[in-house]
């Protein structure tokens, strides 16, 4: 084969180590680093959100 193809599949063998190697862990811890921001940014707008409203409306005890 031609010098040019060599290198297409030389990148390609590049590419595919670089998936199988690197990728895979990173992309594990990275789901579940964005899924622990994702629950924690939902705790913290729940507890921001019991927070809101003027003191009339925290005071309301209901009927």
């Amino acid at each position: 084969m031609g010098l040019i193809t060599d290198l297409f599949f030389a990148i390609g063998s590049l590419f595919k180590w670089m998936f199988e190697t690197l990728l895979l862990p990173i992309g594990y811890w990275a789901g579940w680093f964005f899924t622990i921001v994702g629950i924690s940014l939902i705790i913290w707008w729940l507890y921001r959100l019991t927070q809101f409203g003027s003191e009339n409306e925290k005071d309301y005890t209901g009927w």
